[in-house]
């Protein structure tokens, strides 16, 4: 009996394309568009497929013109119709080397509106041209988390996303122009908001920024200006990164409870606080001494605004810290080039006023301390004799100069 070929060659048939549609969409999403609309010619079983693809990520960096985009991206949705999706990413950088650019929310509403009508999951929308403003609100049952960058988002906004959108999850406001004066869901678990570049748009007046969290488990917030930072109920965190800087207060007498609201979470393990400049340092120096304990913190980052009077705020909250594992400090050349003369290390190590770090103290899990620095920081043997001087806990040291 005479062979096929496929049989002499031990062939089973095309395998790839005897898969389950749910791994050939998991094929798909490591796929630009244009590839998989391209699947459609490897076989017959192949031609429907693409359509009912489940992750879609659209870069303009793949097209010359905004017009070339809008014409792919309006086929490509048409053709699909609302079939489920789970992702869809939008990147959107026409500079100033492009013919057009995207200047208006509108021009981009009805492909948003689409992926929300096909009960996407996960929304991201990365523009990189001027400030656009989301005139319409979301909504979807659906949606779990939204990544917006370069938005101008504000209180209205965000309180129609939580309504309109109950089961959000996570929410991720980058290089955003902020003018909220609440965050309020009670589903919520992780946040992150970092700020617009261009402070000269951001003249809002000095408000608080409330965070109304019961189930935040994951906070990210980097320099909201003209935004005090105050908590209502975030006790379910276990992570907490937070960057405040002098725009942040309207004096050095505003007060802060970033700090002492963090010290009563029970749930919190890791926390990285940086404060830059001396208003918001005096604002934060005050809500130290109102700390609680931290009794389930592990991971402790902190910068070089914890080293004044003898570093007695950052002892201070090691003090209440009973299951610290592990120290990160982060020095600059700013406070490095401040202490060049040997009568200026006064600053930084006398401590007359500190009667709390007059008697060593325990931190028995405290196993490393971290401590990088600018090449040369004359700080650093301060500092170290501080910690040795006032923990009695055996704990390594590592200095890393940079």
């Amino acid at each position: 009996m005479i062979k096929s070929k496929s049989e002499r060659h031990g062939s089973t048939g095309d395998r790839i394309s005897a898969l389950p549609d749910d791994l050939l969409h998991h094929v798909m999403s490591f796929l630009t568009p244009w590839e998989i609309v391209q699947t459609c010619l490897l076989s017959r079983r192949w031609r429907n497929v693409w359509v009912s693809a489940r992750c879609l990520s659209i870069d303009s960096d793949q097209f010359s013109t905004l017009r070339q985009l809008k014409k792919f991206l309006d086929n490509l949705l048409l053709d699909r119709g609302y079939t489920a999706l789970h992702t869809f990413w939008l990147r959107i950088n026409f500079g100033i080397f492009y013919p057009d650019s995207i200047d208006d929310y509108c021009q981009i509403r009805p492909w948003v509106c689409h992926a929300l009508r096909s009960n996407v999951q996960v929304l991201g929308i990365v523009h990189h041209g001027e400030i656009l403003t989301i005139g319409n609100a979301f909504t979807s049952s659906y949606l779990k988390r939204l990544h917006l960058r370069n938005f101008d988002v504000d209180d209205w906004f965000v309180e129609k996303l939580f309504s309109g959108c109950p089961n959000l999850e996570e929410l991720e406001l980058i290089c955003c122009f902020v003018n909220i004066i609440k965050f309020s869901s009670t589903k919520l678990q992780r946040l992150t908001v970092t700020t617009t570049d261009d402070r000269s748009i951001s003249c809002l007046g000095f408000e608080d920024m409330v965070i109304d969290m019961p189930k935040l488990v994951s906070l990210d917030i980097k320099e909201v200006p003209d935004r005090n930072l105050y908590f209502v109920d975030v006790s379910s965190l276990e992570t907490a990164s937070v960057c405040i800087d002098e725009s942040s207060f309207a004096s050095s007498q505003v007060d802060c409870n970033v700090l002492s609201a963090l010290s009563n979470v029970t749930s919190l393990r890791s926390l990285s606080l940086t404060v830059r400049h001396n208003v918001a340092i005096k604002v934060l120096e005050r809500d130290v001494l109102r700390c609680a304990t931290f009794n389930s913190l592990t991971t402790l980052s902190l910068g070089e605004w914890c080293l004044g009077s003898g570093c007695s705020s950052l002892l201070h909250l090691l003090q209440r810290s009973p299951k610290i594992q592990k120290l990160i400090l982060h020095l600059t050349d700013v406070g490095a080039s401040q202490c060049d003369h040997p009568e200026q290390h006064a600053v930084v190590v006398g401590d007359p006023t500190c009667s709390e770090t007059q008697r060593p103290f325990n931190c028995e899990n405290l196993k490393k301390i971290e401590i990088n620095c600018p090449l040369g920081d004359k700080r650093i043997h301060v500092i170290v004799r501080i910690l040795y001087e006032n923990i009695n806990s055996p704990t390594e040291i590592n200095i890393m100069s940079h």
